[in-house]
C-alpha cells in the first residue's frame, strides 16, 4: 500500500497529471498576507493555462489589496476521498506558491473572467453573468508557481 498521509517522490504528480487535475472544476484556496501579519485565506476559482494560474477578482477584494502590498501567495487545490470512502480511497492535492502579477488590462480581464465563468458555471450562465461581474471592476491575478508539492495517495497502489 502506498503512503496515505504525506507527499513522497512515489506519489508526486507528473506534469501531465497536474494539468489534467487542474483542468477539472475544483476550488482552490488562496492565502495572501494581511498587513497585520495574519493570513487571509479564502476559496477561489482559477484558470490554469499549463504554466500559470489566473484569477479574476473584484477590485474591492481583500486579496487584491494584500497582493498589491505583498505579491507572495499560495494556493492549494485538493480532494480527500478518504472522508467519505475510507483510507483506501486516498487523496489528491496540488499546493503551490509564487509571486502575483496584477493586471488591469481590459482584454485580459474579459478573457480570464469569461474563461473562469465557463469553467465553473458553464457557457450559458457565463454569458448571463459576464456583464454584471465586469461592471463591478476586475483585477486579474496571475502566478507562475515557483514551488510545488503534489500527491495522489493512490498513485503507487
Amino acid at each position: 500500500m502506498s503512503n496515505k498521509s504525506t507527499a513522497t517522490a512515489e506519489n508526486a504528480l507528473t506534469k501531465d497529471e497536474i494539468d489534467a487535475y487542474l483542468a477539472q472544476r475544483l476550488l482552490a484556496r488562496m492565502a495572501t498576507h494581511r498587513p497585520d501579519g495574519h493570513i487571509h485565506l479564502t476559496p477561489i476559482w482559477y484558470v490554469w493555462d499549463g504554466e500559470r494560474f489566473h484569477h479574476t477578482l473584484g477590485n474591492s477584494r481583500v486579496h487584491v489589496r494584500n497582493l498589491a502590498a505583498n505579491p507572495r501567495y499560495s494556493l492549494v487545490i485538493d480532494e480527500d476521498y478518504r472522508l467519505e470512502n475510507g483510507l483506501a480511497a486516498g487523496a489528491r492535492s496540488v499546493t503551490v506558491r509564487g509571486v502575483a502579477t496584477l493586471s488591469q488590462d481590459p482584454a485580459l480581464i474579459e478573457d480570464i473572467t469569461y474563461r473562469a465563468l465557463v469553467k465553473y458555471l458553464g457557457e450559458d450562465d457565463a454569458k448571463l453573468y459576464l456583464e454584471p461581474i465586469m461592471a463591478e471592476g476586475r483585477t486579474i491575478i496571475t502566478m507562475e508557481p515557483t514551488a510545488w508539492v503534489t500527491w495522489d495517495y493512490n498513485k503507487a497502489d
